[in-house]
C-alpha cells in the first residue's frame, strides 16, 4: 500500500512540474511576435435591416485603410428579399487587395454556398464598390 501511495505521489509531483501538452490549435499555430503583428483596423460589424444602407463611415473606413496600405476588416449582414441573412466579410490586406467572403448558406432560395472573391479599387460612394473583382469561387 505504501509503495502504491509513493508511486501516485511521485506521478502527481512530476505532472505538476511538467508543462501541459499544447492543445491542437497551439501545436499547429505559430505564435505571432507582438512587435511584428499588424494592427487590423476594425471598420465595424453591421446587421442591416431590409432596405437599409451601410453607413458611409464604414465604407470610407475600409477604403481609407486600403489606400493607406493598412489591414482592415468589415462585416455586413443583409437580408434577402425573403428575409434570409447573407453575411459578407471584407478583409483588406496591406497589399491593397480585399478578400470578399459571401455566405449564402442560410438563403432558402439561393445557391447556399460560401464564395470568395479578391477585389481591388474600392470606392465608398454611395455604397461600397470595387473597380475589379475575381470570379467567385466556392
Amino acid at each position: 500500500m505504501k509503495r502504491i501511495l509513493g508511486t501516485v505521489l511521485a506521478c502527481a509531483a512530476l505532472a505538476a512540474c511538467s508543462e501541459p501538452a499544447p492543445s491542437p490549435s497551439q501545436a499547429t499555430t505559430p505564435r505571432a511576435d507582438p512587435s511584428t503583428a499588424a494592427v487590423v483596423t476594425d471598420c465595424g460589424t453591421f446587421d442591416l435591416p431590409q432596405g437599409e444602407d451601410l453607413p458611409d463611415s464604414a465604407a470610407r473606413c475600409l477604403v481609407e485603410a486600403v489606400r493607406a496600405g493598412h489591414p482592415a476588416q468589415l462585416k455586413v449582414t443583409r437580408p434577402t428579399v425573403e428575409g434570409d441573412p447573407i453575411p459578407v466579410s471584407y478583409a483588406a490586406g496591406a497589399d491593397g487587395r480585399v478578400e470578399v467572403i459571401t455566405d449564402s448558406r442560410q438563403d432558402g432560395f439561393g445557391a447556399q454556398v460560401v464564395t470568395r472573391q479578391t477585389c481591388t479599387g474600392p470606392t465608398a460612394a454611395p455604397e461600397l464598390r470595387f473597380a475589379e473583382c475575381s470570379d467567385p469561387t466556392s
